[in-house]
Parts: C-alpha cells; sequence; structure tokens
C-alpha cells in the first residue's frame, strides 16, 4: 500500500476513533486518494471500510459507528423491513395500474 497512516487531525476523528476501538487508524491511500480506516487487531487483513468523505469529519466517526459488526443484525433487519416495504409499494403500483387498464 502506498501512502500513510493519519495520526492526528484537525478535528480528532482519529482520536475519537480509537475512542470506539484501540486498534482503529486511519490510512490516506496516494493510490486512490481514499481514506481508510482499518483495525490492527484483524490482522492480516486490517481494512475495515473505505470511507467516501474527502475530509475527516464528524460523517466519519458516524459511518464507522453505523458500520461496526456488532451493529450487523440491526442493519440486516432495517434492509429487509425497507425491502418488503418497498416490494409492498411495487405490488401496490402494479395493481392500480392493472385496475386504471381495465
Amino acid at each position: 500500500m502506498i501512502g500513510r497512516v493519519i495520526d492526528d487531525d484537525m478535528f480528532g476523528v482519529c482520536r475519537r476513533l480509537k475512542s470506539i476501538d484501540d486498534g482503529y487508524f486511519v490510512f490516506l491511500n496516494y493510490k486512490t486518494g481514499k481514506f481508510e480506516v482499518h483495525n490492527r487487531n484483524d490482522a492480516p487483513h486490517t481494512l475495515c471500510l473505505v470511507l467516501q468523505y474527502d475530509v475527516l469529519d464528524e460523517r466519519t466517526v458516524r459511518h464507522v459507528l453505523y458500520t461496526r459488526a456488532e451493529r450487523a443484525r440491526e442493519t440486516l433487519e432495517r434492509m429487509e423491513r425497507e425491502n418488503a416495504r418497498l416490494d409492498a409499494e411495487r405490488r401496490h403500483r402494479t395493481i392500480q395500474k392493472l385496475a386504471a387498464a381495465f
């Protein structure tokens, strides 16, 4: 990997990530230009996620908290509820179109 570890930043994001899990560290990947969050405790594969933001700020901390493994069940349940809602809407629209056609 070509880049550098970010130890400190203006908004204290790196420090806040370490307070969530002491293994977290931020890496700026020069090849992609993206910030990455890694966890030393997950060696040899330390990459946890690639950030979609160009700066380290509160969104980074929220995204890391949101994507933690402890939340996997909750996230999956929310996705299933949302998919069921979308499916019901799709069926309703289809029925409405069929009814309008007759």
